[in-house]
């Protein structure tokens, strides 16, 4: 079980890794110039969903492993 938590986790940073990577690339800033405006607020919603998903994850694994 602490395998699957493990396995779990690193999927879901891998998933923000990857998506602030598409976020910052050339490419994108290209495409849309006024993508990054106000995008401070974006980040911090995003990285909060990410971080939040992290710990209910943890949560429901932990319960589940120790009933």
């Amino acid at each position: 079980m602490t395998g699957l938590l493990i396995l779990a986790v690193v999927v879901m940073i891998a998933g923000f890794v990857a998506t602030m990577m598409i976020g910052e690339s050339k490419s994108n800033k290209k495409a849309d110039p006024n993508y990054f405006k106000f995008t401070g607020k974006k980040w911090a919603r995003l990285s909060g969903i990410y971080i939040a998903c992290i710990i209910l994850l943890a949560v429901i694994m932990i319960v589940i492993w120790n009933p």
